[in-house]
């Protein structure tokens, strides 16, 4: 079991992710921006799981799966990134729109990459579609965070335009 896992490519995408959080976090403000990684972790495998049961993707060279998804990719890269987009996200309006899709066409190279590599097969699904998914996921996670603060820290971090 150990030689698969060591050798199985999700498993290094986790730890690229998880190298690049540990890197990236800022643990004073995790407590808040944790509910980003969970939002994305649940959208992602709701996501994931309906779509491979209808047969418009699905994943391949697994090991361990949590409702038919790598268990390395939910954890390494949905997660981490949902902290990620959370703690980064800027105050002004115009900067959130290109932070939203910063993190859109990186998550798009990184699905470009695990197509190409065999890791995703996807025949009834492609990057056109996964980049409007990707915007409402990483537009629920912008509503998210303005939410989050306004109810646990009693602000909002978009302020409207005067």
């Amino acid at each position: 079991m150990l030689k698969a896992i060591l050798t199985n490519e999700w498993f290094y995408s986790s730890i690229i992710g998880g190298i690049l959080f540990f890197l990236l976090v800022d643990w004073k403000v995790f407590s808040v921006n944790v509910w980003g990684g969970i939002a994305s972790l649940i959208l992602e495998l709701y996501q994931d799981r309906v779509a491979a049961a209808i047969g418009m993707y699905h994943f391949r060279k697994t090991i361990l799966t949590l409702f038919d998804v790598p268990v390395f990719f939910a954890v390494g890269v949905a997660f981490t990134m949902g902290v990620l987009f959370l703690q980064y996200l800027p105050e002004n309006t115009d900067l959130q729109f290109l932070h939203l899709l910063v993190f859109v066409i990186g998550f798009l190279i990184f699905e470009y990459i695990v197509t190409t590599y065999e890791m995703l097969v996807s025949p009834y699904w492609g990057l056109t579609a996964s980049f409007f998914d990707n915007l409402l996921i990483f537009g629920s996670l912008l509503w998210l965070k303005q939410f989050v603060l306004y109810v646990r820290c009693g602000k909002k971090i978009i302020y409207p335009k005067k």
